[in-house]
Order: structure tokens, then sequence, then C-alpha cells
């Protein structure tokens, strides 16, 4: 890596760590972005989440031609732990500005009956795919790069501080180097 570089990535890890500690941090409700409300078909209505083409395929193409990561999110109606993520630290403006900066979000329905493409070309059911990725809760966050590999995943709900650092090993390319623990570890959060 160059000098540059370095610094650059650096610079980064700095800032996240910045960020880090202020997510640690309670928020008060004047520190938050308004509550999202929920949609027609109950889950947690956000303008930062595309609705899915339908294929897994076109929302990557989507994804990569922003320049974007592909972050699926499984979620299901009436789930404590996305309105968690919903009302909680989704409202935390530096998270919400890490995310949508970075990543092209797609929700998708943990036992859904829509048919959808998979990223292979092969149709089935918003369940049927969610049992092909290993979803086995809600929310459980995959991340998939241009070629759609998926290079890490968040199953479950975190806290502000934890989901940051986890979109941010991704950003960052942590996975390449590190284990998740170790990347929590380096930022004082294990």
């Amino acid at each position: 890596m160059t000098g540059v570089r370095k610094m650059a990535s650096l610079a980064a890890v700095g800032q996240a760590l910045v960020v880090c500690l202020l997510l640690a941090l309670p928020a008060t409700a004047q520190d938050l972005l308004p509550a999202p409300e929920l949609g027609p078909g109950g889950l947690w209505a956000a303008d930062w989440i595309h609705p899915t083409t339908g294929d897994l395929r076109a929302d990557l193409a989507a994804a990569a031609h922003q320049g974007r990561i592909l972050a699926l999110f499984w979620e299901r109606p009436g789930c404590e732990y996305c309105a968690d993520l919903h009302l909680n630290s989704l409202r935390r403006p530096e998270l919400r500005a890490f995310v949508t900066g970075s990543f092209y979000a797609v929700r998708l329905r943990r036992f859904g009956d829509s048919e959808i493409v998979d990223l292979d070309g092969e149709t089935y059911t918003e369940r049927e795919v969610a049992i092909r990725h290993r979803v086995l809760g809600t929310p459980t966050i995959e991340f998939h790069l241009a070629d759609g590999t998926e290079v890490f995943r968040i199953p479950g709900a975190a806290a502000p501080a934890v989901l940051l650092a986890a979109f941010e090993f991704v950003t960052l390319g942590g996975y390449l180097h590190a284990s998740f623990a170790d990347w929590l570890e380096a930022r004082g959060l294990l």
C-alpha cells in the first residue's frame, strides 16, 4: 500500500472511531432523525431503502452502477428487533449518513411469498431465497460486492456503535484482513 493510500485509510479509520464513540453515547430525542412509520405491508417505511426490482441481479447492478455495496435487509412485519433497528439505530444521523452514502439498501421479507430472481438467475419466493441465503432471523443484513460475492452479514439486532462498525468493516474492506471480532476489539467495542 502506498503512503498516501495508507494515510487515507488511517484517516478513514480515525473518523470511523470518532463516530463509533459518539454512537456509544445515549442519544436524546432531539438528536434523532424523525421516526419512520409503518407502511401498509407492516414494514417500516424508509425512503432510503430501495424497493426490490424483483430480480436481485438487477438490484446488484443498480448498486454497482452507483458505486455502492448492495445491502439486503431481511425483515418481517411485527419483528421487535426490526422496529428497534428503524426506531433507534437508523434514526441516528451519523449512522444513517454512513449507510446511505456507501450502501444501496434493498428490503426483502423473510417469509414473503413474492417471486424474485436470486443472484444465480433462478426464481424463488422470498421465503425460499431467505432459506438459500441462510437467513435465520430478522433483521438480517447481507452485504454483496458488485460481482455478487457476499462479504459479510449482520445476523440480528446490534447496538448502534456495533452496527456502524459492521458497515465500516464492509466499506473499508476489513473482512480482507481481520475477523469482525478483531475489528470490534480494535475499536474498543468488545
